[in-house]
């Protein structure tokens, strides 16, 4: 009986050992990243042009972790003197971003909660958005949207000469859509 029980035990972490982690592959051309700021001298809206989705799938399908990483040198407004305003707002050299899944939480129909932590200017805090999700196949699609206040991360309202201002909460709205492929060897 011992032989067996080892003998289980040893094919089990065998296996389990050689499994193939899955990942969500992000389509850019069927996703995006936007953050709408206002303004007293006009709103507008950046878009993230590039960034790195690291989205871990269970083999039952459900999203096991993410962790979402960005260069706010690749956030584009469309204005190349706004943008170098931004870096330059953001202090130059704490431009990295990062967003740590810590629990996805979906009802059947796809709606629900997620919450992580969000790293900007080197401060992270917690925060938590709704979120929906739809799978057809082996493609899942991701939308959700979150008021931010950037005051929360150390960073400055915003004035123009004593008159403009910028309002700190800003939103982000995103859509990311992908398939699943295996990925490393856990």
């Amino acid at each position: 009986m011992k032989n067996i029980v080892y003998l289980i035990a040893t094919l089990w972490l065998t296996l389990a050992g050689g499994a193939v982690e899955q990942m969500l592959k992000i389509d850019p051309a069927r996703s995006f990243i936007d953050i709408d700021v206002k303004a007293t001298a006009g709103s507008f809206t950046g878009h993230l042009d590039r960034y790195d989705a690291k989205i871990k799938v269970e083999p039952n399908g459900k999203i096991k972790g993410a962790i979402f990483s960005f260069n706010f040198a690749e956030l584009k407004t469309g204005q190349t003197d706004r943008d170098a305003a931004m870096l330059k707002w953001l202090g130059g050299s704490l431009l990295e971003g990062r967003f740590e899944v810590g629990n996805i939480a979906l009802m059947p129909d796809g709606q629900g909660q997620c919450s992580g932590r969000l790293t900007l200017h080197g401060v992270t805090e917690r925060i938590e958005f709704p979120i929906n999700l739809t799978k057809v196949g082996d493609t899942y699609t991701l939308t959700g949207q979150t008021t931010l206040d950037h005051r929360a991360w150390n960073l400055k309202v915003i004035r123009l000469a004593y008159v403009a201002k910028v309002d700190p909460e800003i939103k982000v709205r995103f859509k990311l859509t992908g398939q699943v492929v295996a990925g490393a060897k856990k």
